[in-house]
């Protein structure tokens, strides 16, 4: 339960400060300030960060704890500039909670794609696959039914950034099997992370 006020006291905080700061930067006209999809494309990006476990709006909220999170991006490919170009990503969420048999570790890849609302603010959405640890896929007892050892891998994300290479982000990710398997009860965190390009 902490760890679920404090993730959401830390989003909460992080989204009006980055409200805040996009305000400041919309009173002021700047060519640079246009939309625009696939501002980063060009940069690789490393990002961390730490969520509530088991936190979101789509599968029911069951245990308590706390995930840590880092994900790696890459450049977009040429040939994905046609779709607004999208980083190619890699990425974990390793839990910690209370009970040793609780915790489901993910690891996922996939496409994220960014869109610049003003020079520094900015959101973020990811599409891809994802694995898990979890040992009984039907019938668990101690953790979530996911059904399928593969699943669907989501993730939305408000970034505001610091400098031109370091971003911080409040995020959300969710982890399903749309329906594919028996069970699919859903899995997701929701938190901060920062992230640094070049």
């Amino acid at each position: 339960m902490r760890a679920k006020i404090f993730a959401a006291t830390a989003i909460v905080g992080m989204t009006l400060l980055t409200g805040v700061a996009a305000a400041q930067e919309l009173k002021e006209p700047s060519p640079e300030r246009f939309s625009r999809w696939g501002n980063y494309s060009d940069k690789m990006e490393v990002r961390f960060g730490a969520s509530s476990y088991d936190t979101g709006l789509f599968g029911p909220m069951r245990f308590s704890g706390v995930n840590i999170n880092g994900e790696l991006l890459f450049r977009s490919p040429e040939f994905l500039s046609i779709i607004g170009a999208p980083r190619p990503y890699v990425g974990f969420n390793a839990a910690i909670t209370d009970d040793p048999d609780r915790p489901i570790n993910f690891a996922y890849a996939g496409l994220t794609w960014d869109y610049n609302i003003t020079s520094k603010l900015y959101l973020s959405g990811s599409l891809g696959g994802a694995i898990h640890d979890a040992s009984n896929l039907k019938n668990p007892v101690n953790y979530k039914g996911l059904g399928c050892r593969a699943l669907f891998h989501l993730g939305a994300a408000v970034g505001y950034d610091i400098t031109p290479n370091v971003t911080v982000q409040a995020y959300a990710d969710h982890f399903s099997n749309a329906n594919l398997c028996s069970e699919n009860d859903g899995a997701e965190s929701a938190g901060v992370r920062v992230g640094f390009r070049w």
